[in-house]
């Protein structure tokens, strides 16, 4: 894919919807008192010359990520900057303007790949960070030792796995050391994924107990979650022609999740639940086509 020119994020920038997440996106940094931001680029949609168009021609230092698997399509790479810094504020504000020029650009017809994925703040470079980031991409097969992967760092993946992770699987990911991790939406809008908290997941008495046999990742799923996986390019098709819309809701993504597995049982043409999901978005309450 080419990469963008320079007055295309400049465009994305001038626009109120930029603004509005910009703004939003500082009141964060400022809330938390964060200093430093991490972000996980995918090199797969540009390659290093993602770097160019962002720092604008200075050097910017990058650490890949181990492959996840020489058969795996991944080519991952995280950038650091500081918050308290003129450089880094303006590196922040590329990358957002990227994100959503992304998003923007991601219609029905015309998917658009992603380059800027995970948002991590105060998380530096590190040799765990990087061997973290490595683990929450594989997963063993279904009654089997043998490794498959995901592609959980793309931002319409991951909307996906925040529905189809159970609580102690999400857990896993909180042990690593990542309590949250930012992304932009098909909204536009920067979200916060939050890992629960051990006493979240379980009962207080049983807390150690339980987290002494909460197994490290990789990921176990269930055949139910494999299922449902599967279908996770159809399922960002319906929801790609969606979001030009109506805005993509909890309601939204749960009806296309629901409609999703039934076909993944086979007890549902993929012709029947597009029109099944039309309806029952149509019935929602405040749900309505613009």
């Amino acid at each position: 894919m080419l990469t963008p020119k320079v007055e295309f994020l400049d465009d994305i920038q001038a626009t109120d919807g930029y603004q509005k997440q910009l703004k939003a996106l500082y009141l964060t940094v400022s809330d938390n008192q964060y200093q430093r931001l991490t972000v996980l680029i995918d090199l797969n949609a540009y390659r290093t010359a993602v770097f160019d168009l962002l720092d604008c021609g200075i050097d910017l230092p990058f650490e890949r990520i181990k492959r996840i698997h020489h058969s795996f399509s991944d080519d991952l790479a995280l950038i650091e900057m500081s918050l308290d810094s003129s450089k880094g504020q303006r590196l922040l504000e590329q990358l957002l303007a990227l994100a959503l020029y992304e998003n923007t650009y991601d219609i029905s017809g015309y998917p658009h790949s992603r380059s800027v994925c995970l948002w991590l703040f105060d998380q530096p470079i590190t040799d765990t960070l990087k061997h973290s980031i490595y683990l929450i991409g594989q997963a063993y097969g279904l009654g089997t030792n043998k490794f498959r992967y995901l592609r959980y760092w793309d931002p319409r993946v991951l909307v996906l796995l925040t529905y189809i992770w159970t609580a102690e699987q999400k857990l896993q990911i909180h042990q690593l050391g990542l309590p949250y991790i930012h992304y932009v939406d098909w909204n536009n809008e920067m979200t916060v994924l939050t890992l629960p908290m051990p006493s979240e997941v379980y009962p207080a008495a049983n807390i150690q107990v339980a987290l002494e046999q909460l197994k490290p990742l990789p990921f176990r799923f269930s055949q139910q979650q494999w299922q449902l996986l599967e279908q996770t390019e159809w399922m960002n098709m319906i929801v790609r022609q969606l979001k030009g819309q109506m805005k993509v809701t909890d309601d939204v993504l749960k009806t296309v999740i629901s409609h999703a597995l039934l076909i993944a049982k086979r007890q549902m043409t993929q012709q029947q639940a597009v029109k099944n999901i039309v309806r029952d978005l149509e019935q929602l309450e405040g749900v309505g086509y613009e």
